[in-house]
């Protein structure tokens, strides 16, 4: 047996699972604790803001390639 979370739509839906579904499929009346895994934080070392040398190569990049899309249409 193959356990699935599904999100039911409305009241009026749980109430049919509950009367008729029971055929297919099993309706738990507790809700599952679902386990999550935390996200692990991003490591200090690229936070900031990038050098002004950098920051001034990236914009001309993009506005190359600003350029080519307004181009293309």
């Amino acid at each position: 047996m193959t356990l699935v979370l599904v999100e039911v739509a409305d009241e009026a839906a749980m109430q049919r699972l509950r009367q008729q579904g029971v055929r297919v499929v099993g309706v738990l009346t507790e809700p599952l604790a679902v386990e999550t895994t935390p996200v692990p934080a991003a490591p200090r070392k690229w936070t900031g803001s990038i050098p002004a040398t950098s920051a001034e190569a990236w914009d001309k990049h993009l506005h190359e390639i600003r350029g080519e899309w307004e181009r293309d249409m």
